[in-house]
């Protein structure tokens, strides 16, 4: 297949998504916003409830290694106040992880270390010169997706104690600006409002601290 057919069928996909979008934006924004509205009136009338549904909700797809950390993170910023938000991110995180590795290790251990072999021995040989100080350093920069590093470090011999301790803390910085981000976002998803200089630094901030964290770990860690 030449170019020029290349960009045509490029163009008349990209046409017909763009068509689609703009139809259906009302629609879609009008849908998102009435599931959000709803979410948080129950969280208002049931927050123990809402809680513990999320929290199970979150244990449960990150046990099963499913990349929506992010997401999760920015809708409960959205639903809850930030500080509930942030404890049952942290929590519920650092629980799926320690879920995952106890799955990858005793479940599906042969069939992962096979599929992830350049990852594993990556991460092992990280474990065996740095021990939890490496994990705490891809924790806090993600140089690995979170679901990636649970499913590898299962094929380790990182004890699941400490795993979990340094998991929870590791994170704990990027959990909290992703459900900020989130808060911030709630003013504008369920209003008129424009982008206001939080989310900006916020999303800046996200950018930016995951690589300066990585060049510091780089340093000491040679990662």
């Amino acid at each position: 297949m030449n170019i020029k057919k290349i960009i045509i069928i490029f163009s008349i996909v990209f046409s017909l998504t763009a068509f689609v979008l703009i139809n259906n934006e009302i629609n879609l924004v009008e849908s998102i916003n009435s599931r959000l509205i709803y979410l948080k009136k129950f969280n208002a009338e049931s927050p123990i409830m809402a809680g513990l549904y999320f929290s199970f909700l979150y244990i449960i797809l990150t046990t099963l290694s499913l990349p929506v950390a992010f997401i999760l993170g920015i809708s409960s910023g959205i639903i809850f106040e930030p500080f509930k938000a942030i404890l049952l991110v942290s929590f519920s995180s650092s629980i799926g992880a320690t879920l995952a590795l106890i799955v990858s290790r005793y479940i599906f251990r042969d069939y992962l270390k096979k599929k992830y072999s350049s990852q594993y021995d990556i991460l092992n040989n990280g474990f065996v010169k740095n021990g939890v100080y490496y994990l705490f350093a891809i924790r806090m920069s993600p140089i690995f997706p979170y679901f990636l590093v649970n499913l590898v470090s299962g094929l380790t011999t990182m004890k699941i104690v400490p795993y979990y301790l340094v998991t929870q803390v590791g994170m704990l910085p990027n959990t909290t600006l992703v459900i900020l981000l989130g808060n911030s976002l709630d003013k504008i998803i369920l209003s008129d409002a424009n982008i206001g200089i939080d989310i900006i630094l916020l999303l800046t901030a996200i950018g930016i601290l995951p690589i300066l964290f990585k060049q510091i770990f780089k340093k000491f860690l040679n990662i």
